[in-house]
């Protein structure tokens, strides 16, 4: 180990990416007005649709991944590269302002076969976390 000063970027380089806190993100919040299961489905809806986003902006990240297709919670965390109560807080805040809309995961009359695909999906997003 060197007791010599760091040496500075001269600015020939590209810039390190910057770290963010993930719950900076979320301003510290750590839940939101909607309760939001990791295994829920998450679906855009006609208003978060006709939205327009910020880029650069995990939410728009969201809303681009559920704009094709029905993702669970875990699957949209891992694909956006969020941690997944990060994921909850800013999918219940999109829920709450009816971009988002969460889908039943599971009722009485779920079959076994629809528990089991639902499980293996939730597994697969949280592999991929």
């Amino acid at each position: 180990m060197s007791d010599d000063p760091p040496e500075w970027d001269d600015g020939a380089h590209e810039p390190a990416a910057s770290v963010v806190r993930p719950y900076t993100l979320t301003s510290g919040r750590t839940t939101s007005q909607v309760d939001v299961p990791l295994e829920a489905t998450v679906e855009l809806t006609a208003q978060g649709r006709s939205r327009r986003w910020p880029a650069h902006d995990p939410t728009s990240r969201i809303v681009d991944l559920c704009a094709d297709e029905l993702l669970s919670v875990a699957e949209i965390a891992a694909r956006a590269g969020l941690a997944l109560g990060v994921a909850r807080v800013l999918i219940g805040d999109l829920a709450a302002d009816r971009s988002v809309q969460l889908q039943q995961t599971m009722t009485d009359s779920t079959s076994t076969d629809e528990r089991i695909n639902l499980i293996e999906r939730t597994l697969r997003g949280l592999r991929d976390l």
